[in-house]
C-alpha cells in the first residue's frame, strides 16, 4: 500500500540507528521510494554508503555532496512523508523549538507533510520533564511520536526508551498513509482535532479456538490482520487502544504503545470484552469467534480405534454465549463484524438488528482475495443511518475508512 509514496528517512545519532537500514529496506520492499538524511552523529552508528546502496540514491548529509544545490528543500518539496527514526532526545527538542541548525533539522523545519518520530533514548531522558513537554508540543502540531518500548537498553539495565522493531513501525507508517487517504489528505489537522484523542478503544482480533482434546481444536482462517489494522488507526488517532488478541493473532507486529490481552476460546474472550466494556468508548469485536465449543473436551488426546470397524467420530457440540449481544450499549458504541459467504448484506443486517448494537462491518469471506488472511478487504458498512461500501483496498485503508464512517456516526 506504499506504492509510489515518497518517503524521507530521517537517521539521527542513537545506539538505535544501526536499525534504521532494515527499516528503510522494508519500505522499499513495501513500494516506498526512500531518500536519506543523515546527522554527522548518526554516521558514527552507520555509514552514508548503506543507505545509498540501498536507495541507489545519495545520502544528505552535512558535510557531503549532494545532487540538488539547495537539499533539504528538495527532499520537504519532494516527499510525501518523513520519519525520524531514530529521534534522540535532542532532535525532539530541536523539532519541538523549530531549530535548524543541520541538514536534518533544516529538513524537518521545511517540512509540511505528515512527519512520524521513532524515539530512542535512555529511559532516564525518555521521562526527563523537557523530553515530555518537547514530545507534547511536538504532537500539538498534528505530527506523530511514537511510545518506545519497555526492554534492555545499551546501558545495561531495563527501562522505557528501547526503539521499536522497523516492522513494528512500519504499521504506523501504513495507519497514516491510509488516515491521510481516509481524510482526504488532511491528517494532520485530523490528528489535531481527533474526536479519538483520550478514547478508550477494545479491539478483538483473529479467530478462537475451541479444544477437542490437548492437541486439537475447532477453529477458523481468521488471521487477526483486520483487527490488528483497526488498533493501529486507533492509536494515530490518539485513542487508548488494548488489543485482545487471540492465538492466530499473537504473532502480528504491534506497536509498544497498544496494550494487549491474550485469550484462546470464546468464554475467555466473552470475560475479557466484559472486563473492558464497562470503561471502553468504543469496542470493536473484529475477531471470528466459533459459535459452538466441544461439551466435554477430552482430557486426552483421541486416540483411533484400530480393534473395531468404527470410522466414525461423534462430538458434542454446545453453542457459545453472544460475546456482541451480551455487552452492553451504556456509554459504549459497539462494532460488529459479519464475516458470510452469501447473501452477506441480507445477513449482516439481521445481525444489526439481532444484537442491538451501533453498526456492523459486512465482509464476503468466500472471495480469495478478500476472505481470511489476505492482505485486502472489502465491506460495507452499515448502521441505522445506512449503508456505506468501501470498495478492495489494503485492510489498513480499510481500518481508516471504518473510523471516519464512526467519527460521522459519533458528530455527524
Amino acid at each position: 500500500m506504499l506504492e509510489n509514496k515518497q518517503i524521507v528517512v530521517i537517521v539521527t545519532g542513537g545506539i538505535a540507528a544501526y536499525k534504521a537500514p532494515d527499516f528503510v529496506r522494508l519500505l522499499i520492499k513495501s513500494g516506498a521510494e526512500v531518500r536519506v538524511v543523515m546527522t554527522e552523529a548518526a554516521e558514527q552508528f552507520v555509514r552514508p554508503f548503506t543507505f545509498e546502496v540501498l536507495t541507489k540514491y545519495p545520502v544528505l548529509t552535512d558535510q557531503g555532496d549532494y545532487p540538488e544545490s539547495i537539499g533539504h528543500i528538495h527532499l520537504a518539496d519532494w516527499a510525501d512523508l518523513v520519519v525520524v527514526l531514530p529521534a534522540t532526545a535532542n532532535t525532539l527538542a530541536k523539532a519541538s523549538l523549530g531549530l535548524g541548525d543541520n541538514e536534518a533539522t533544516a529538513t524537518l523545519l521545511a517540512m509540511d507533510c505528515p512527519r512520524i518520530f521513532v524515539p530512542a533514548m535512555n529511559s532516564k531522558m525518555w521521562e526527563n520533564l523537557a523530553t515530555v513537554n518537547n514530545v507534547n508540543n511536538i504532537r500539538k502540531g498534528g505530527d506523530i511520536v511514537i511510545e518506545p518500548a519497555s526492554g534492555f537498553l545499551a546501558e545495561g539495565y531495563e527501562g522505557k526508551g528501547r526503539m521499536p522493531e522497523p516492522i513494528e513501525v512500519l504499521q504506523a507508517i501504513k495507519a497514516l498513509v491510509a488516515l491521510d487517504k481516509a481524510f482526504n489528505g488532511q491528517v494532520k489537522n485530523i490528528l489535531k482535532t481527533s474526536p479519538f484523542k483520550g478514547k478508550k478503544i477494545a479491539v478483538s482480533a483473529g479467530g478462537t479456538q475451541e479444544a477437542i482434546d490437548p492437541v486439537r481444536f475447532i477453529g477458523n482462517h481468521s488471521s487477526g490482520k483486520m483487527g490488528l489494522a483497526l488498533a493501529h488507526v486507533a492509536l494515530l488517532l490518539g485513542a487508548e487502544v488494548t488489543l485482545v488478541m487471540t492465538p492466530t493473532a499473537r504473532d502480528l507486529p504491534h506497536l509498544p504503545a497498544i496494550q494487549t490481552r491474550q485469550v484462546k476460546d470464546a468464554r475467555q474472550l466473552y470475560q475479557v470484552m466484559h472486563e473492558l466494556n464497562e470503561a471502553s468508548d468504543i469496542i470493536i469485536m473484529a475477531a471470528a469467534v466459533s459459535d459452538y465449543r466441544v461439551e466435554t473436551p477430552s482430557p486426552e488426546k483421541i486416540k483411533k480405534n484400530k480393534d473395531t470397524d468404527q470410522d466414525h467420530l461423534q462430538i458434542n457440540l454446545v453453542e457459545n454465549p453472544d460475546i456482541l449481544k451480551s455487552l452492553s450499549q451504556e456509554g459504549t458504541f459497539l462494532v460488529g463484524f459479519a464475516a458470510e459467504t452469501n447473501h452477506v448484506l441480507d445477513y449482516a443486517k439481521k445481525k444489526l438488528a439481532a444484537k442491538g448494537i451501533d453498526m456492523i462491518v459486512a465482509n464476503d469471506v468466500s472471495q480469495q482475495a478478500i476472505g481470511f488472511s489476505s492482505e485486502d478487504n472489502a465491506v460495507t458498512i452499515i448502521s441505522q443511518k445506512g449503508a456505506k461500501t468501501l470498495p478492495q483496498a489494503d485492510k489498513m485503508m480499510i481500518a481508516a475508512g471504518i473510523f471516519a464512517q464512526i467519527a460521522q456516526e459519533l458528530n455527524p
